[in-house]
């Protein structure tokens, strides 16, 4: 059954985050209480904003099950390493275990806020620690996934701006595989560059009313702060990688606290690989 999202601009959740807000002060297992009511709205946040889950596929764990997974033998696979870089594996193996590791905030709150229950600061808190879990989270997917597409895959353009024709002859390198273009990823600003190309009339009517195009062919486009400005990552519609999720948010209260602010460590432990780096194309910039 799914759980549908809680309100947290509802009279009741204000009610509720008061009340613990209020018993956070008086023992460590009301802190605890009040760091299992944050986690919720910080991973609902996440999960509202990121982009990793659209670019590999989610695998939730069972405990004790190693994050394997099968490849084909004549292509390298990638990962993310623990200290956050992108590695990979040799050609000549069929399998491949994906790393997980955990990926953090801590956020810090004055005593005062918590005295006064002062709630928009604990939201605006809350908000601040998803933004940092989730930016990591989506700047490692980004990583490996560039890290791993084949210099045969990359389209190179001589001067700093996207150009249409290097953008099709990109996603005309995943059509050869007889497969369609499922996400264009790319930056903000270098979204900008589609505003002087010669596009169809509706594309155009849609670039002025809304600003940005929903899709380029049958590629949906993916705006992230994630991407650098020199690259453009073109997504199949096949599975390209996984996400294996070891262990979902969790937000804990922190064992000491000084005389003026207490806080949370808030993480949750994940990997990212690539194990399908020949079917990725990409345009790169300025080389």
């Amino acid at each position: 059954m799914k759980n549908n999202p809680m309100n947290i601009h509802s009279q009741e959740y204000m009610e509720t985050m008061a009340r613990l807000m209020s018993e956070a002060l008086e023992s460590p297992e009301g802190m605890q209480a009040l760091a299992a009511a944050i986690a919720a709205p910080i991973e609902q946040e996440i999960r509202r904003k990121e982009i990793s889950s659209l670019l590999l596929t989610k695998h939730t764990l069972p405990k004790g099950e190693r994050p394997l997974y099968q490849k084909k033998p004549t292509v390298k696979a990638h990962w993310i390493s623990k200290d956050g870089e992108a590695q990979e594996q040799e050609i000549g193996k069929d399998e491949v275990e994906f790393p997980t590791n955990r990926i953090h905030s801590n956020p810090m709150v004055d005593i005062s806020v918590l005295k006064n229950g002062n709630i928009g600061t604990l939201m605006d808190i809350q908000t601040s620690a998803s933004d940092a879990i989730r930016k990591e989270m989506d700047r490692r997917t980004i990583s490996v996934l560039s890290a791993a597409v084949p210099a045969a895959n990359t389209v190179e353009v001589a001067g700093n701006t996207l150009t249409e024709e290097a953008l099709n002859e990109a996603i005309s390198i995943i059509e050869d595989l007889e497969l369609s273009v499922k996400y264009i990823v790319m930056r903000g600003r270098r979204f900008n560059d589609l505003r002087g190309w010669d596009l169809d009339p509706q594309t155009k009517l849609e670039l002025r009313q809304k600003g940005v195009v929903k899709n380029y062919g049958t590629g949906g486009i993916l705006l992230t702060a994630s991407m650098p400005l020199d690259e453009i990552l073109i997504i199949p519609d096949e599975e390209v990688g996984k996400m294996p999720v070891r262990e979902k948010l969790k937000a804990e209260s922190i064992d000491q606290k000084t005389r003026f602010k207490t806080g949370w460590l808030v993480w949750s432990e994940i990997g990212q690989g690539v194990t399908r780096p020949d079917v990725l194309a990409r345009v790169k910039l300025g080389v």
